[in-house]
């Protein structure tokens, strides 16, 4: 198949199928997009499919700069336009913030929301699960985009937010707005392979957004990268769904039970590190401990884990803080920018956190006073979950610190939104 007919068919399936069913066909071993080789020929072949859609001029960047230059000092934000990824699952962190925060603008500041997103589902289904976690918001106008061109069917508002690097290339040829935000969850050029994609992702930090930043690492990062304003917020946990067990383990009180992030397909949360850890740890400790996870579907056969491992897949908001609040130990690991929610709702829950050490989560994660940390091999996780599970003492110490840090410190959204809020309404005050 020619480099033509490659991408042209990108383009249909795009067209007919959204941004996500494309970037399923990419993927997927077999298809006729891609050559019949291994990681790095699937990964060529979705580069050169972004390369030709992620695409700007300067003077694209010039008009969407001249935005901010008409439309400085204060501005009173009534009206935004979210330029969302399609998703399935409203409780994801990153989605789930979002529309928080949407949502708050909506009840406190009479904010009329707006959301854009790109992929294929229809605007009645995604609106059905954004009122699945936030009523209030199913009223809000949805729309589903596939091409630049959709961009002429948008009213006017006072600003506009990209959520993901890819829906900041639609936020920039959106100039009907007043100001433009790029709502930072993640150093998203980490997703990637060094190359390519990582490159039109990080440059989107030169667009000239104002940065809203989950966490200040991403703040300071962000600023760096792009020489614009940004603002951060902290995450919070919602300590009414999130919170200690008000009796002891429910499995058996001799038998040590334990959380695991495991996620195959993401590579930031090191799968496979952690799951050699677990091999590890359950040839050590046998029957003393329960070993569950949770995040994705997947099987444990097919990642040697059988007996070792109990996957519950992916699970609801209310079903997560149970299963947290059922568990002595969580492991989760992060190797982006990002701690992820998960320590704070973990910490919530009385579970004691053991994670890889990072210095970008070190303004939160700090070890034998709110988590356990460990170096990055499977051996050394090992011994770090051993300690966690014999060290009974030591756990009911760190895991009290923690809950108590959550209490003190993240567990009032409001807070945080009401300054994001005065920010987008003056970067720069």
């Amino acid at each position: 198949m020619s480099a033509s007919r490659e991408i042209g068919k990108a383009i249909v399936i795009r067209r007919e199928l959204g941004w996500n069913g494309l970037w399923r066909a990419v993927r997927k071993r077999g298809s006729r997009l891609l050559h019949p080789g291994g990681y790095w020929d699937r990964y060529s072949e979705e580069a050169r499919i972004f390369s030709t859609m992620m695409d700007f001029s300067p003077e694209d960047v010039e008009r969407s700069l001249a935005v901010h230059k008409q439309n400085s000092g204060n501005v009173e934000i009534k009206s935004i336009t979210w330029f969302l990824p399609e998703f399935a699952h409203p409780y994801f962190g990153g989605i789930h913030t979002i529309l928080r925060f949407a949502d708050y603008f909506a009840r406190t500041k009479g904010v009329e929301n707006r959301f854009v997103v790109l992929g294929s589902a229809s605007e009645s289904l995604i609106s059905q699960r954004i009122g699945r976690s936030f009523p209030d918001l199913v009223r809000s106008p949805v729309q589903i985009f596939h091409l630049y061109e959709d961009l002429k069917d948008l009213e006017p508002c006072d600003a506009a937010v990209a959520t993901l690097w890819a829906t900041a290339y639609f936020l920039l040829r959106f100039n009907q707005v007043k100001r433009k935000f790029y709502f930072i969850q993640d150093y998203e050029p980490q997703f990637y392979p060094a190359g390519t994609i990582s490159a039109q992702v990080e440059a989107t930090y030169g667009f000239g957004y104002y940065g809203i930043a989950n966490t200040p690492t991403l703040k300071e990062i962000y600023e760096e990268k792009s020489g614009s304003t940004a603002e951060f917020f902290v995450p919070c946990v919602d300590t009414q769904i999130f919170h200690p067990a008000q009796e002891g383990n429910p499995d058996s009180p001799d038998i040590c039970k334990i959380f695991f992030y495991g996620r195959p397909n993401h590579p930031r949360n090191g799968f496979e590190l952690g799951a050699q850890a677990l091999r590890i740890l359950k040839k050590r400790l046998g029957a003393k401990i329960r070993i569950v996870s949770a995040g994705e579907d997947w099987h444990p056969r097919e990642h040697d884990l059988l007996g070792v491992v109990e996957n519950l897949g992916l699970l609801d908001y209310a079903e997560t803080a149970e299963l947290y609040r059922s568990c002595q130990i969580g492991l989760v690991m992060m190797f982006t920018q990002h701690p992820s929610y998960l320590p704070f709702e973990l910490m919530s829950s009385g579970c004691l956190v053991v994670t890889n050490r990072n210095p970008a989560t070190s303004w939160i994660l700090i070890n034998k006073e709110n988590c356990l940390l460990s170096e990055s091999s499977a051996t050394c996780l090992a011994d770090t979950l051993v300690e966690a599970v014999l060290n009974s003492d030591e756990r009911e110490r760190i895991t009290e610190n923690a809950s108590q840090l959550i209490k003190e410190y993240y567990s009032d959204w409001n807070a945080q939104m009401e300054k994001i809020y005065r920010f987008m309404c003056d970067p720069g005050n």
